[in-house]
């Protein structure tokens, strides 16, 4: 069971097209491929809404905001033959009762997000930031335009998304609500793992708080219009992305833009050093989650999710490195693919 989102959204495109008497083409997924599928995407979908109900019993704002979010995931479905199903009362008193609590407000900006609701994502993520002032993380999902942005950005002080807290508390709920076997055999997902792992593994779908750093990059351009007068705010939003990163992207975005910025060769070859690391780990992460039983799998997560010395992806894959016996920083014969074109 590799680490991925749990919830198929495999052959999506296919599942749309309708099906043909004749063989497929190579490369393409069978007719039989496809219903596989659409069977499995169904289980999981039934089995998010069983869970959503019964964690929208609760009266916690978290549980009502992850009821929410899990609802969100388990679309589409027909929602007018589906008892107990709530999801506008359950945001509505998660964000009442949860107004002063911050995995609320994530939990929430993520059930919009993947509801596509962008009135209701911008409302969580201004709670967010109302809660985190100074924060970079929430303005990045706040929906302003580039030049608000880039403004609100220079007087921001950190970039702190925190996203183990939000995973950690998420797992620790669905562990209580483990798939059963019949259940699992539906999804057609392999051997059945155990309830920590399944949870620590659904948890990792809420990487859907991750920001689209595109706008940005594009403003911070060199050739963008107006990227010189932009050139301050940019670099300040850069270090504070490098200044202890939480994510692996943050810190990928951050040395793309003090590349770009970078005055001199020395600085250059600085962040080209760093970036080297960077994408070595990456590299290395990739083979040992090929191992789904080794020490870059599934059950390695669930137990280093559970420790909370573990505050950010770069420090998890440097764990599950050391545990396999592979260096943290590259041979300096190996080259990142950057350096391979």
């Amino acid at each position: 069971m590799r680490i991925r989102l749990l919830l198929p959204v495999l052959l999506s495109t296919a599942l749309a097209v309708p099906a043909f008497a004749q063989s497929p083409a190579p490369g393409q997924p069978s007719e039989q491929e496809m219903q596989r599928a659409q069977q499995g995407a169904e289980a999981w979908q039934a089995y998010l809404r069983r869970v959503a109900k019964a964690v929208g019993r609760s009266d916690g704002a978290r549980d009502l905001a992850l009821a929410a979010l899990l609802e969100a995931q388990a679309r589409p479905h027909d929602a007018a033959n589906e008892s107990g199903l709530d999801p506008e009362r359950w945001h509505a008193e998660a964000a009442a009762k949860g107004a002063g609590d911050l995995i609320t407000q994530q939990l929430l900006l993520a059930a919009a997000m993947v509801g596509d609701d962008q009135a209701l994502g911008n409302a969580a993520a201004r709670r967010w930031q109302a809660l985190s002032p100074g924060n970079l993380a929430p303005l990045m999902h706040l929906g302003l335009d580039m030049d608000a942005l880039l403004d609100a950005a220079t007087r921001a002080s950190r970039n702190a998304p925190e996203p183990y807290p939000l995973q950690r508390w998420a797992a620790g709920v669905m562990r209580r609500h483990a798939p059963t076997a019949a259940e699992w055999a539906a999804f057609g997902e392999g051997a059945k793992p155990s309830a920590d792992v399944n949870a620590a593994v659904w948890s990792s779908s809420l990487s859907v708080l991750l920001p689209d750093y595109q706008p940005v990059l594009r403003a911070c351009a060199g050739r963008a219009p107006g990227a010189a007068a932009r050139a301050d705010a940019c670099r300040h939003i850069a270090g504070l992305l490098l200044a202890g990163p939480q994510t692996v992207l943050d810190e990928r975005i951050g040395l793309s833009l003090a590349r770009a910025l970078a005055a001199s060769p020395a600085e250059i070859a600085t962040l080209d050093a760093r970036r080297r690391g960077v994408d070595w780990r990456r590299e290395q992460m990739a083979e040992l989650a090929k191992q789904d039983d080794g020490p870059g799998g599934a059950a390695a997560f669930a137990r280093l999710l559970a420790d909370t010395s573990v505050t950010s992806e770069d420090t998890m894959a440097r764990r599950m490195l050391a545990e396999a016996g592979v260096p943290a920083e590259p041979p300096a014969s190996w080259q990142a693919p950057w350096q391979r074109r």
